[in-house]
This record gives structure tokens, C-alpha cells and sequence, in this order.
């Protein structure tokens, strides 16, 4: 009976993480940002989600893929207290401290982050240099989300998201800022609410990437960023709902 359990448990988490990402299309999606573009440390975690985008770490690979070159891609470094709110909050969730106000706060602003990445990949699908205006640098977390609990967060993460855990700490204690929040996607994606998101999200998001990689410049390439958008929302009101149980 304990072998049964054990065996339905793993399938269940195989089910959650495993996700089937065309193949190539993640390796289009970073090739939208030019190498010379992407510091040493941020090409080293992109080679190592390629090399773990497999069906088990397929679903880590489209997130980490979607945030670290949304990151990437602005003119000049984000704040990134979004990702390390979600960070912290992943972490106090898991030492049953976290409330139900602090988790959906947490994940709202993920949300908002990943509908601008969404606009992010619209405007990178229309030229190759992003023409948008630079990002608020939001100060709500006190340090622009440089500092967060890294090692306990991915102490967390499935094995299937830990071949980035090393080019993350890399970033993570990097002196650039625009690495900082690379490194900081890369862990946020790693978290169960950011993933709860990326499995609501998929069949959109791979529909976006599709069409910012082929450079569809028509109408279909803003339909698809609208649906991502919703797709977004909903799903993080879906995590939140799923996890509002463990919390204080």
C-alpha cells in the first residue's frame, strides 16, 4: 500500500512539472536577445535550461525562459521585487508563517511581471531592439529585490528545476544589477506558485513564443499576447486559491 501512494505521489508531481515544449522554441525565444547582450553568467543558465528542457524540467524551462529574457531585454535593469517577494513567500509558505494577505500580494505582483513580460515578447516579436520606455524601478521590498532568501528557496525547488540552481547563485551574487534580476527570475521560477502559474499558462504562453520567434509582426502577434495576459490573471487567482490552505 506505501509503495501505491508513493508511486501516485510521483506521478502526480511528474504531471505537474512535465510540460511539452516544441522543441527549438526555447532556444528561439533567447536568441531574440543578441549574445554580445547577455552577461557571461546569464548564458551559462541559459545553457543549462536548454540542456534540462525535457519533458520533466519542461515546465521550468518555459518560465525561467519567459522571465529571463523579459529581464534581459529591457534598456536597463528592472526592479525585481516581484521575484523576490515571491521568493521569500514560497519559503514562509513552506514553514507554515506565511499569511493569506502576504501570498496573494506575493503572487499578485508576480502576475503584473509576467503580463509585462508578455508585452516584453510582443515588442521583442516586432524588432530587435526593445522600444518600450524604462521600467519603474518599484522600491516596494527596500533593496530593488537583491537580497532574498536564495539557498532556502531552491532547498525547495524539484529536481527537475535545479540545474539552474548553480548559474542562479552566480547571478545572484553577481555586481550587476541586470544580472541580479536575471538570477532572481530564474529562482522565482523555480517556486511552487510561480510554476501552479506556468502550468495554467502553457498552451498560451508557447502560442506567444511561436509567434515572437517567427517575428509576426501582424495582428495575431498582439491577439496572442492578450490571451497570455488573461491567461496570467486567472492563474495566479488559481494558485493563490490552491495554496491559501497552507497558509497561517
Amino acid at each position: 500500500m506505501a509503495i501505491l501512494v508513493f508511486l501516485s505521489a510521483l506521478l502526480v508531481f511528474q504531471a505537474a512539472t512535465a510540460c511539452n515544449v516544441p522543441g527549438g522554441l526555447l532556444q528561439a525565444a533567447w536568441g531574440l536577445i543578441e549574445d554580445g547582450e547577455i552577461e557571461p553568467f546569464a548564458l551559462v543558465l541559459r545553457n543549462d535550461i536548454l540542456s534540462n528542457s525535457g519533458s520533466d524540467g519542461g515546465l521550468y524551462a518555459l518560465g525561467a525562459t519567459f522571465t529571463a529574457v523579459s529581464e534581459l531585454s529591457w534598456v536597463r535593469p528592472a526592479s525585481a521585487c516581484a521575484h523576490a517577494n515571491l521568493i521569500n513567500a514560497n519559503v514562509n509558505l513552506a514553514r507554515h508563517s506565511l499569511g493569506r494577505d502576504a501570498l496573494s500580494a506575493a503572487i499578485d505582483g508576480y502576475a503584473v511581471v509576467l503580463a509585462q513580460a508578455a508585452e516584453n515578447f510582443r515588442l521583442l516579436g516586432q524588432t530587435c531592439v526593445l522600444p518600450s520606455p524604462w521600467p519603474t524601478l518599484d522600491n516596494c521590498c527596500g533593496d530593488y529585490g537583491r537580497i532574498y532568501q536564495f539557498e532556502e528557496s531552491w532547498d525547495l525547488a524539484n529536481s527537475a528545476s535545479s540545474v539552474a540552481r548553480c548559474a542562479a547563485r552566480d547571478l545572484y551574487t553577481s555586481f550587476g544589477a541586470r544580472a541580479n534580476n536575471v538570477g532572481a527570475a530564474a529562482t522565482s521560477a523555480a517556486t511552487s506558485p510561480a510554476l501552479a502559474i506556468f502550468k495554467g499558462i502553457e498552451g498560451e504562453l508557447i502560442s506567444l513564443l511561436k509567434a515572437a520567434t517567427s517575428k509576426d509582426c501582424s495582428r495575431n502577434l498582439r491577439t496572442e499576447t492578450g490571451l497570455l495576459k488573461a491567461a496570467i490573471f486567472r492563474a495566479a487567482d488559481e494558485a493563490k486559491n490552491s495554496l491559501y490552505c497552507r497558509c497561517v
